[in-house]
């Protein structure tokens, strides 16, 4: 039951930390071609920009089909790596062997 404790808290420290990383990475890019933007490109360039935030047109229905699909799958895949961990970690921990344990016997 600890084991399965423990895997959770593994690979939910992993996702954290990868998501964290690829929202980080996102972030800073977004901010560097923020920073190298011009108002002379901006205006410039106004009717791709315009049209860059317009045509992404997504319809409600198709929306939470997907973000359901993804939530599923984020599950799913949690639970995969989570089972892989508790087996790594049955395979790492000595002390599940069959073999007679040191010290007293129990009292019953």
């Amino acid at each position: 039951m600890m084991r399965m404790v423990v895997a959770r808290l593994i690979v939910a420290i992993l996702l954290g930390i990868a998501v964290g990383f690829a929202v980080g990475k996102n972030t800073a890019a977004d901010a560097e071609r923020g920073n190298a933007l011009t108002m002379k490109e901006y205006i410039a360039d106004f009717d791709h920009h315009k049209q860059e935030l317009i045509s992404s047109r997504v319809p409600m229905a198709a929306a939470l089909l997907v973000g359901t699909l993804m939530i599923v799958a984020m599950f799913g895949l949690y639970e995969l790596l989570m089972w892989c961990v508790d087996r790594l970690l049955t395979v790492l921990d000595r002390r599940k062997s069959l073999a007679t344990q040191p010290g007293t016997p129990p009292p019953w």
